[in-house]
């Protein structure tokens, strides 16, 4: 599980029906798949960020326990979230040495980016780190999300904003949804 002390799901989460895809012993996790308890409207929301952690159905973390309480109060028209990362070995700290993406976990990835129609983009400033190649990974991404409604958390940044951005801090939930361009990604050098 996650380090620290273990993070609910949010409370208007159908617990029951919460889904984790791993691979190769927990080390990779292609998606999470949470669903709103109670009437909620039917469309689905794909949050994208850079790693996933250990968050699974029975324990959320930090980012994904923000995401659900901020989307359920605020957008009702979403009915779950899919959670996706750009990379999916599981490493909050960016210091595996394994191999960051797992074939399967890409192919759920690109077949989820064809699939569904909304997005909210959470990678916050972009850079590449060691065998994380985020900034290309986010450019070869972009032309699959042309057609698609993507979002960032609108602070008035270019770049979209991860729940631990000194003015969210997993906390401040006046913090709506604005259009994401992928600007950030192609003014920057890699």
């Amino acid at each position: 599980m996650s380090r620290g002390r273990p993070v609910p799901h949010f409370e208007h989460v159908d617990l029951s029906n919460v889904q984790s895809c791993f691979f190769d012993d927990r080390s990779h996790r292609a998606y999470l798949k949470i669903p709103f308890a109670g009437a909620r409207g039917s469309e689905t929301l794909c949050v994208i960020g850079q790693n996933p952690s250990a968050a699974d159905e029975r324990e959320a973390d930090k980012t994904i326990h923000y995401l659900e309480k901020l989307i359920y109060l605020k957008y009702s028209q979403y009915r779950q979230l899919i959670v996706l990362n750009l990379y999916s070995q599981v490493d909050t700290t960016k210091t595996e040495q394994a191999q960051p993406l797992h074939p399967k976990c890409e192919e759920i990835f690109n077949h989820t980016l064809g699939e569904e129609a909304n997005f909210l983009v959470v990678f916050g400033k972009l850079k590449n780190k060691g065998q994380y190649r985020f900034l290309d990974r986010a450019r070869q991404i972009e032309p699959l999300l042309r057609s698609k409604c993507v979002f960032k958390l609108d602070l008035g940044t270019q770049y979209a904003p991860h729940p631990g951005n000194p003015k969210i801090v997993y906390n401040n939930l006046n913090v709506g949804f604005s259009s994401y361009s992928f600007a950030d990604i192609a003014a920057s050098n890699a």
